[in-house]
């Protein structure tokens, strides 16, 4: 695992040189110099601090705007049972009631329901998809990539926030 953990913390490291020169080439100088000064992965991180990483707001921007890391990456954490962290990789039709926190990624497709009074939070990467349904008081914040398919049925006073 560490192995891994390491050579996705180098991948991420390209990915971030890559990034800041697309942001200094396009005059956004600024966002250039934070991602020249973000140290937050250090490769040495276990699973369960990885994921956090993934659900951070910083995370989730960086990873769904820079397309990182690939599916294939992806996979490689598959064999060690992400989704007891919210997180499913290739897991084909799911679903799940009040997910708190999720991140779909790849072949999935998840039905979501949201009834209670409660803030969620939903990321899709990779060609994922999902069907949400929402009512109650439920609020759902969802982030996708150009790749991931939100479809959304809202009842009563629930909101989806994008």
């Amino acid at each position: 695992m560490q192995a891994l953990i390491k050579k996705i913390q180098g991948e991420w490291k390209a990915a971030k040189d890559a990034a800041q020169a697309q942001c200094a080439n396009n005059g956004r100088y600024e966002m250039a110099e934070k991602l020249g000064a973000c140290d937050m992965f250090k490769g040495n991180e276990t699973l369960e601090e990885l994921i956090g990483m993934m659900f951070s707001p910083r995370g989730v921007e960086f990873m769904t705007t820079y397309n990182f890391p690939s599916l294939a990456t992806f996979r490689h954490f598959k064999k060690y049972h992400p989704e007891r962290f919210g997180v499913y990789i290739d897991c084909g039709k799911i679903s799940l009631s009040e997910a708190r926190k999720i991140f779909l990624i790849g072949d999935t497709i998840a039905e979501l329901k949201y009834r209670q009074t409660a803030g969620n939070r939903l990321f899709l990467m990779c060609g994922a998809k999902a069907s949400v349904a929402a009512s109650g008081y439920a609020v759902i914040k969802i982030e996708r990539d150009k790749d991931s398919e939100v479809s959304y049925i809202v009842q009563d006073n629930a909101k989806i926030l994008w």
